[in-house]
């Protein structure tokens, strides 16, 4: 259109020019124009999904295992073999800056010391081991929670074990507070082996044995190796797994993780090809997301086993086993839900089940049943969570005929329109604290995003009978309006919705395009917003390159305590955090345009 635009402001300036060099000007319009309009929606949609399948690659390589999150895991089977009675002893260096007290949280199931600075700072006797269990990002719940002082400098720690049963394992990690990794604390081999790169402990074993108070050789000094009754022991590295990981091409334009994990992100993608293939008919589409659900289905007792077995904590597909939050559960099987409601396939529900069951029964709540993580805060409620949530729910009581998954949707977004949404800006708020009673500092372009594309998801599916539903449709309507409002003239929405000195983020804008464009067709809202839709479905496509590369999304993002953390936000090219909504807002701007 901009260059019919151009031939209609300059018709004097053309007129003054040769017949020749005017139809070469009027060759070179049209085929721009031409272009333009060869891009409908669905070709936007198409490239990007297209580009998503070309760089998807179902195939496992192995790498080693390596420590993840600060976590130091010690597995004497690996080196001594499983079931081994005998004592066996680890080695490494706790590293600090200064003098200070760090907290520590461990887990073991054999009989144990541990020894700080040659000081006794921890013992217990057997007892069945309960492996760390991520209770939120990045944090853990141990069996115990040690407290040791640390002077500055390196601080040998030794631990002594006897493997009298199958978990000869030890877990340690530096802890904050809240359960963080405490970053300050390091552990390292430097002091005595400088030249061992990545490897934080030694071990050395195993002494004939079964007492914590017989003192053995490395208790008294360390030296490179020992003689023990008519013995020679030495020090070794533990032994590292091999896992298997999905292979990511070195070609691809995003490399921080799979298309074809267990993802909230690529749940909704691949929810969002499956759309694609529904509006254009084609195959590819659909054949592709029933080859991802079914490479998952063919590999899960396997990574169940890597992660449960090898503490794989960060492996491939962790998400699915964790099971410790929304993120891991509701939104990444939204594929798996709709595959199962067109084939009936027994063993899809069979995966399905324990996720429904966590969502219902297991997930986190305040006590009036809102949903909520414990991080940064106890009982924090986090506006993301409604699609997390809500679009699964939905889905389960549309298959199930049972009332009580369409309740507890209703539920989470009542609720959370209670607690997040400003009446005045009327936009929702990242984030609700329950301890202090108030909402975080920011309006985040993207949760708004989740929010209503969650809420156009119960508008769709939740019945029309159903007691909130009038109500939902009154919080949709009052969240497009506050839309509208911070709009940016470029038709983008920002970062910050209310600053538009933040960047244009193009996740949020792709997902208020899906909203708008699916309001004005289903007359939820009125006719004039179809404007908003197609100035912000222009500007998106600016940010959508000739490979279907999509440019400016932003990276996944906790909670922040200032503007300037939102402000700073990476973004990277191609994340799939908006790439499912890139692909449901051109389906929808097609349904829309055809209307």
């Amino acid at each position: 259109m901009r260059g019919c635009f151009i031939i209609y402001a300059k018709k004097d300036f053309i007129m003054k020019l040769s017949n020749k060099m005017l139809l070469v000007l009027m060759a070179g319009l049209l085929l721009q124009c031409s272009s333009l309009w060869a891009q409908s929606p669905l070709d936007v949609a198409k490239k990007v999904a297209d580009k998503i399948m070309r760089e998807s690659s179902f195939e496992l390589e192995l790498v080693p295992q390596v420590a993840e999150l600060g976590l130091q895991v010690v597995d004497f089977r690996h080196n001594y073999g499983q079931g081994t009675s005998g004592v066996a002893y680890a080695l490494s260096f706790i590293l600090s800056d200064q003098d200070t007290s760090a907290l520590f949280g461990f887990s073991c199931g054999n009989p144990v010391s541990i020894w700080l600075n040659e000081e006794l700072v921890f013992s217990q006797p057997k007892r069945p081991l309960v492996s760390p269990k991520e209770i939120c990002y990045n944090r853990f719940l141990f069996q115990d929670t040690l407290k040791w002082n640390l002077r500055r400098g390196a601080n040998k720690i030794l631990i002594k074990t006897i493997g009298d049963q199958e978990d000869w394992i030890f877990f340690l990690r530096a802890i904050t507070a809240e359960g963080d990794e405490n970053r300050q604390v390091k552990f390292s081999l430097h002091p005595i082996a400088p030249k061992i790169a990545g490897g934080n402990w030694l071990c050395i074993g195993v002494f004939p044995g079964n007492d914590l108070r017989n003192a053995l050789p490395p208790e008294r000094e360390f030296t490179q190796y020992y003689r023990h009754e008519g013995q020679l022991f030495h020090w070794s590295l533990p032994h590292p797994n091999l896992l298997l990981e999905l292979k990511i091409k070195d070609t691809n334009s995003y490399q921080r993780e799979s298309y074809l994990d267990w993802h909230y992100a690529n749940g909704a993608m691949m929810l969002a090809i499956m759309a694609l293939g529904d509006a254009t008919g084609e195959e590819k589409y659909l054949d592709f997301v029933q080859k991802y659900v079914d490479f998952i289905m063919a590999h899960q007792d396997y990574f169940r086993w890597q992660y449960q077995q090898c503490h794989a904590y960060r492996g491939s597909f962790h998400r699915l086993f964790r099971r410790t939050m929304l993120d891991d559960t509701g939104a990444p099987a939204l594929p798996l839900v709709e595959l199962f409601d067109r084939t009936q396939n027994a063993d899809y529900w069979n995966l399905i089940e324990p996720l429904a069951d966590y969502v219902l029964n297991e997930q986190i709540r305040l006590k009036d049943g809102t949903f909520c993580r414990p991080e940064p805060t106890p009982f924090t409620v986090w506006a993301d969570d409604l699609f997390m949530s809500v679009p699964f729910l939905l889905r389960l009581g549309k298959m199930t005929g049972d009332k009580k998954y369409f309740d507890d949707a209703a539920r989470q977004i009542v609720n959370f329109t209670r607690l997040l949404f400003d009446k005045e800006k009327q936009l929702f708020y990242h984030g609700w604290f329950s301890q202090s009673n108030r909402n975080s500092i920011a309006f985040w372009g993207r949760a708004n995003g989740w929010a209503i594309w969650a809420i156009s998801e119960a508008l769709r599916l939740l019945p029309k009978h159903h007691p909130n539903y009038k109500q939902i449709l009154n919080i949709y309507r009052a969240q497009v309006t506050g839309l509208v409002t911070v709009q940016d003239r470029t038709g983008m929405w920002h970062q910050v919705l209310d600053y538009p000195e933040s960047y244009e983020e193009t996740s949020c804008t792709a997902m208020f395009v899906l909203a708008l464009a699916r309001g004005v067709r289903e007359g939820w809202i009125e006719k004039k917003y179809k404007e908003n839709a197609m100035k912000a479905w222009n500007a998106l496509t600016q940010k959508i390159a000739d490979d279907g590369t999509v440019h400016g999304i932003c990276r996944g993002t906790e909670i922040g305590n200032d503007l300037e953390f939102y402000f700073q936000r990476a973004t990277f090219d191609h994340d799939p955090r908006g790439l499912g909504a890139v692909i449901v807002a051109g389906v929808e701007m097609s349904k829309l345009m055809k209307k």
